[in-house]
Order: structure tokens, then C-alpha cells, then sequence
């Protein structure tokens, strides 16, 4: 199961890493206090009692209703204050949707987790917005998208300075009327490296079934749910209500409150067996990715290819000169495989925490496009941030190889991250860290690069 980074979700607990999965559940629609507040309630004591961390959902307005004639809520207004109420009273964290960028300002003074509805998940203004209040967000694939569609999302939100990302599905179009849930979707998507929601109730609608309705089969939720627990998910999404029938929205997928302890019980039961099968996979311990396993698009976009120097273009090793002068061993397949790249159009350069005049002499013997000196920890991450606005592209197209803690914001931010094979445990734990057979300074760099000019 592939590792992925957790999200904090306002200090309530983490989604994420290889914990037991959150919970994230409520009435589709807040059709009154009464019957918000009755759900909530209920369901504090049933995941209280099963150890299960619950996230409290509830939609103030669905925008998004087959007919113009059926009932959307009760408002953005009035919704936050019963949210805030089931907040203050039960102490939940909050999930609720966002429609348009300028609702997610006032939507996060009161919730936890702002949602970006599937038919809105590419609307850059919308993801620029959540993303810019700090809150988590979590973002329903489109049904039209592959898994791998969302690595751009995710680009949009962290680009604009936000890494509190979840990515949930929620079945793809199949036909008329109908959706389908791949379960491969779900590995897929964790490859990105953040955590995966399964929205459970959603995905047996069958959209528009009805008419001027949503249609659905709620008897399908348990199976579904249990089989993406078997795959490996961090959440699930699942809409609940005191009597579905006469619900204003979702009526035919919504889960009978009735019936959520004995259905959180199975997939309880499937998530601990499968979770416990894989042992600790949170950033402490190394997990490592090879390269057949990273999805194909990831390699195509990449535009820049930058390196650390010390133990990836070098042994890390310290050499002295009986008058003081520092030494460093290069590999020359390093230095081919750069230019090489830069033979297929792609830029090249070292970013580096040392300055040495041995590193700027490398540099130009190579031709590098760009080779920057003396930048530490967070610098490092900048200087790449200052050559990709200079070459008008996005981190997510460029690729770095990096070995040390001082590599970590980089590897964390770009499109495609790398290490030696020597490189310290932190680095190796970085999900979708790609880690390469050779150590540093012995021809990782080479390997690298031939891994991307063989997917060119």
C-alpha cells in the first residue's frame, strides 16, 4: 500500500499515514436544526464507541440539483450557524461545500474542511480560493477525469501555499445514467501522494436517473465501502439521514443512521486487517517507489531538471588538498545524462546549499542553464520557485534529485522527486519518492535521467 503524507485537520486528529480511516458523514442536505443536531449526536456516539474519528458533513446548499424545482437548503447563512452549533455542542470538525470562490472565505471562519464538488474540481478561481484560507480540502474527482487528472488540482492548491489536500472519489460516468467505481482509480490517486476519501453514497447515484432526480442503489454502499478499505483509502465520505425517503436530496443513496454502527463495524474490521498487513507507513519509515510504479503523465510534462550536488553528483565525501583546498569527485555519466536532457529540450541545472568555485567550473562545463550556490533549507525551495517563474512553468514540471534534509521542501514540492540509494531515511520516506539503485556521486543522477528520457 503506498505511503502518503497526513493532513491535520485543525489539531481534531490526522487523516492520512496508516491510520484507521476518518469518517466523514452527515445528512447530504441541512434541511432543519433538529434533525442536524439528532445526526450529529448519534454520530459522535457510534464512531466514539468504535474508536472511529468522525468529520461532521452537512451541505448548506447543493448547487448542483437535476432540476431547477428541487429544494437546495437553507442557505450559506443559516447553514453556518447550525454548523456552528453542531460545532460548539459536540466539538466536531466541520465539512461542508463550496460553490463559488467567494464563498470560501466566510465558509472557513466556521468549518474545517471546505469541499470542491466533482463538477467544480478544475475551477481554478474556486481552488485558488479554499487552498488560500489554510483549511483543508478535499476535492471530488470530476466523474469525467482519470486518477491521475488530479495531480493538476492538487498543482493549483499548492501553488497557491496550500498542502492540506485530500482527494476523494466518487465514481466515473459509465454510459447513461450511471457510474462506476475503478478500484485501481483509488492506488492511483494515493500515488499522488496525498490521502484518498471514498465517497461511498455517491458513487452507486445513478445521475439523473429519475428525471428531474438523482436515482441510486443505498443497498450497494457496505460492498463498495468495504472493498475500497481492501484497497487502501484514509476515508470514507458516506451521506447519512434519520429517514432517506424523505430526504430533499439524495433520498436513494443516503444511509440509514439506523444502520451506520453495523456498517462501520465491517469495514472496520477490513481496514485493520488491511492496514495492520502493511506495518507503520508514516513518514518515519522508508517506502520505496520504483519508477514502473509512477503513472506515465508524470514524466511527460517535465520542462526543468535540477540536482543537488553533495552525495547525488558527488560521494558526499569531504576531500582536502594538502594546501586546504576542497576536492570534489564527479561521475561523468552524471554530467551525460544532463546534457542529454538538455539534447531533448529540457533545462538543466544544480541547486545546491554549498559554494564552492569546483561546483560553478562543473557547472559550466556542462552548459547548465542554471546552477545556483549558498542556498539553504527553505532558500533552496525558493531559488527553484525564482527559475520557475523565470522559465514560466510550475514546479509541478520539474524534476529534482536530492539526499538530505535540506532537500526535503524541494522534494516535497515538485512534480517528480528522486533520491540515491544512499540518501538519509527522511528523504526515502517522502511519498512518491522515487529511489534510485546507485548512491550518490556513482551514477544516480545517470539513472535518473535516462528513467525520463525513456518515457520522452
Amino acid at each position: 500500500m503506498q505511503p502518503v503524507r497526513t493532513v491535520d485537520i485543525q489539531g481534531h486528529f490526522a487523516v492520512g499515514g496508516n491510520r484507521r480511516f476518518a469518517f466523514f458523514a452527515g445528512p447530504c442536505a441541512i434541511e432543519s436544526r433538529e434533525m442536524v443536531l439528532e445526526t450529529a449526536s448519534r454520530l459522535k456516539e457510534i464512531c466514539a464507541e468504535l474508536d472511529v474519528d468522525l468529520v461532521f458533513k452537512a451541505s448548506f446548499d447543493k448547487a448542483n440539483r437535476s432540476s431547477s424545482k428541487n429544494a437546495r437548503g437553507v442557505g450559506m447563512e443559516a447553514g453556518l450557524c447550525i454548523l456552528q452549533e453542531v460545532k460548539d455542542t459536540f466539538g466536531l470538525p466541520i465539512l461542508t461545500d463550496v460553490h463559488e470562490a467567494w464563498q470560501c472565505a466566510p465558509v472557513a471562519e466556521v468549518v474545517d474542511i471546505l469541499q470542491i464538488p466533482a463538477f467544480l474540481c478544475r475551477q481554478t478561481d474556486l481552488l485558488v480560493a479554499a487552498a488560500q484560507t489554510g483549511k483543508a480540502v478535499n476535492v471530488k474527482k470530476g466523474q469525467f477525469l482519470a486518477p491521475w487528472d488530479m495531480r493538476n488540482v492538487i498543482d493549483k492548491l499548492r501553488n497557491a501555499g496550500n498542502e492540506r489536500i485530500l482527494l476523494c472519489e466518487r465514481g466515473t460516468t459509465f454510459g447513461y445514467n450511471n457510474l462506476v467505481v475503478d478500484m485501481t482509480g483509488l492506488v492511483e490517486m494515493r500515488r499522488l501522494g496525498y490521502p484518498v476519501v471514498f465517497d461511498a453514497t455517491h458513487s452507486v447515484q445513478k445521475p439523473g436517473g429519475q428525471g428531474t432526480s438523482t436515482g441510486g442503489n443505498r443497498a450497494m454502499v457496505p460492498y463498495l465501502m468495504r472493498a475500497a478499505l481492501a484497497v487502501g483509502v484514509d476515508a470514507i465520505f458516506a451521506e447519512v439521514h434519520p429517514n432517506p425517503e424523505v430526504a430533499i436530496s439524495d433520498a436513494a443513496n443516503q444511509l440509514y443512521l439506523s444502520q451506520v454502527k453495523e456498517i462501520l463495524s465491517q469495514a472496520i474490521a477490513i481496514d485493520d486487517l488491511v492496514k495492520q498487513s502493511f506495518g507503520d507507513l508514516d513518514a518515519s519509515e522508508p517506502v520505496i517507489v520504483n519508477a514502473p510504479e509512477i503513472s506515465q503523465p508524470d514524466f511527460f510534462g517535465i520542462k526543468l531538471f535540477l540536482s543537488d550536488v553533495d552525495g547525488v553528483l558527488t560521494d558526499a565525501g569531504m576531500y582536502y588538498a594538502e594546501s586546504g583546498d576542497e576536492l570534489k569527485k564527479f561521475n561523468a555519466h552524471d554530467g551525460m545524462g544532463m546534457q542529454l536532457l538538455r539534447k531533448r529540450g529540457i533545462k538543466t541545472g544544480i541547486v545546491t546549499s554549498e559554494n564552492t568555485h569546483l561546483v560553478e567550473k562543473r557547472a559550466k562545463k556542462l552548459d547548465l542553464d542554471y546552477w545556483v550556490q549558498g542556498q539553504r533549507n527553505e532558500g533552496k525551495l525558493e531559488a527553484v520557485r525564482k527559475i520557475c517563474a523565470q522559465e514560466n512553468i510550475t514546479l509541478s514540471e520539474v524534476a529534482y534529485v536530492g539526499d538530505d534534509v535540506n532537500c526535503l521542501e524541494i522534494l516535497s514540492a515538485v512534480g517528480i522527486a528522486a533520491c540515491p540509494a544512499d540518501a538519509v531515511a527522511s528523504v526515502k520516506a517522502l511519498p512518491n519518492i522515487i529511489r534510485l539503485s546507485k548512491k550518490g556521486g556513482q551514477g544516480c543522477v545517470r539513472e535518473f535521467t535516462d528513467m525520463i528520457l525513456s518515457r520522452l
